[in-house]
């Protein structure tokens, strides 16, 4: 059976499993879960006391473990796990695939595990759109590990502020929190990028605060893509902004090539081209000619 019991009413679960467990008591917890994700979005932090763990009563109980982790891992903050068991530390090999941090405290560390879950900041949402936000330029900040469900909340906070044939002008900051994506976010980001979205995008900045991002943009075949794209450190916050916005200052308008009516490119601020005259003895002679 699994025994369960809130640590912080509607927010931190703590379950307790005690020998071996069936497919009721999955489905007994996610009666306690469900409500609380439907009304909040997400669990803020879930302990797993594994100590008293003695595997599964049959392979449909294994079956029904491993469906209750793909369906309810996503929409935790964050996960503690506390045993002894060697085969617990592999647990944060997932955490790549599901977004969800998860520690693993031994059986003499049970209070830091409570208190990583009850009094650690809670974790941010993934994708935040930032309050500079105006018509078509919209800001974001990105941090933590993205999921395949922070992408669609995105598109459809863009489709949300944008007109039916509208363009966005977006500017993102990963920030140092920034910790990549889940196998399957990979696949919406470039969907997003080259799929019907790509028509959606005027241009897009990258403030990149982990170097590995800065890098990556810096060396994408932007050529691929219909939009510019462009990278810039974090202390360039305000030169990016003017950028996504357009108000960095053109060229200097000497210094660009101006192509007059005849068709040829004059350096506009230089004096006009005189027409040739013949000299004054060559005036004379033709005269006496």
């Amino acid at each position: 059976m699994i025994h369960v019991h809130w640590l912080r009413e509607g927010e931190v679960l703590m379950i307790r499993p005690e020998g071996a467990v069936n497919e009721e008591d999955f489905a007994q917890v996610a009666s306690v879960v469900d409500p609380v994700i439907e009304k909040r979005g997400r669990l803020e932090g879930l302990l797993i006391d594994a100590r008293g763990f003695g595997g599964w009563d049959d392979t449909r109980a294994l079956l029904a473990h491993l469906r209750f982790i793909h369906e309810h891992q996503p929409k935790v903050a964050r996960i503690a796990v506390v045993g002894d068991q060697w085969w617990l530390r592999a647990a944060p090999l997932a955490e790549p695939f599901y977004g969800t941090p998860i520690r693993v405290f031994t059986s003499s560390e049970e209070d830091a595990a409570r208190a990583w879950l009850l009094e650690s900041p809670p974790e941010p949402e993934p994708i935040t759109i930032l309050p500079e936000s105006e018509g078509p330029v919209i800001g974001v900040r990105v941090t933590g590990r993205l999921r395949d469900e922070d992408y669609d909340r995105l598109q459809q906070e863009l489709i949300r502020r944008l007109p039916p044939e509208g363009k966005v002008r977006l500017l993102a900051i990963i920030d140092e929190g920034f910790r990549g994506w889940t196998p399957k976010a990979i696949f919406d980001d470039i969907a997003m990028a080259f799929g019907p979205w790509r028509h959606r995008f005027e241009k897009i900045a990258v403030v990149a605060g982990p170097g590995f991002v800065r890098w990556c943009v810096e060396h994408f075949p932007t050529g691929l893509l219909p939009y510019p794209v462009r990278a810039f450190a974090p202390e360039e916050i305000d030169a990016a902004w003017a950028w996504v916005k357009g108000e960095e200052p053109e060229p200097h308008r000497s210094d660009a090539a101006v192509a007059e009516p005849g068709g040829t490119a004059t350096a506009q601020g230089s004096a006009p081209a005189q027409s040739q005259k013949p000299a004054a003895g060559e005036e004379e002679a033709s005269a006496g000619g």
